[in-house]
């Protein structure tokens, strides 16, 4: 099934908003019973510069620090970034290949040059695109997309631009493709809860932070507390 599941990778430049992208495609999906593992990386400015990232498990919620520019003798230096040993392994706990009957949707943000050297999750993307797994979305630079592509063989990916792409079209998109999954697991016999509505009458849900008071700028992908600012 896995040559045939679309990779859906979110693709601009640094600073063009590829993790908003994403987080808005994931709140359309979020309400309509989509079982959703990965993980978000919204990043930190300090001084008008990039200056860390925190790192959000989206089948829980639960939320880690992962790097810095902070100089910090317990970590991984990789380019200018300090990954804690904490954040490092909650993101790699995160990104343990799904049970394929519990997950619909498996999400990393974002795959760039350091997993393209071996580095922070390429054992876990390594493992994930060998086994049998439901569409992904991941986010990568546009400098390093066909690498990344090449790297690791995706025989089937989606090019998501951000620069013209539709968030409602890709949500659509990406739920049409998890529509397909399930239909290949019922075939083959594996138990799957149902999605509501029908097949060719994708709407979106509410965004999940509007039922809490959030600004419909800013909603959130979880039902509980994460919000860009949060």
């Amino acid at each position: 099934m896995s040559d045939q599941t679309p990779v859906f990778i979110i693709t601009g430049e640094q600073g063009q908003c590829k993790t908003t992208f994403l987080h808005l495609v994931l709140s359309l999906t979020v309400g309509a019973n989509v079982r959703i593992r990965g993980v978000l990386a919204p990043g930190h400015v300090r001084d008008g510069r990039r200056s860390g990232f925190t790192l959000i498990n989206l089948a829980t919620g639960e939320h880690e620090e992962l790097c810095s520019i902070d100089p910090d003798p317990r970590c991984e230096v990789h380019g200018r970034y300090y990954f804690r040993p904490e954040g490092l392994a909650f993101g790699r706990r995160a990104l343990v290949p799904p049970d394929p009957r519990e997950t619909d949707l498996m999400v990393i943000d974002e795959v760039g040059r350091f997993e393209l050297q071996g580095a922070v999750w390429a054992d876990q993307i390594d493992r994930l695109v060998t086994l049998p797994h439901p569409p992904m979305v991941w986010t990568v630079r546009r400098r390093l997309l066909d690498t990344a592509i090449q790297n690791w063989e995706i025989r089937n990916p989606v090019v998501v631009d951000v620069r013209t792409a539709s968030v409602m079209a890709t949500a659509s998109d990406v739920m049409d493709a998890i529509w397909e999954w399930r239909e290949a697991q019922t075939r083959s016999g594996l138990p799957v809860p149902p999605l509501p509505g029908g097949r060719n009458a994708f709407e979106p849900p509410v965004l999940a932070g509007a039922a809490a008071g959030a600004s419909a700028d800013t909603p959130t992908i979880l039902r509980r507390r994460y919000s860009p600012e949060g």
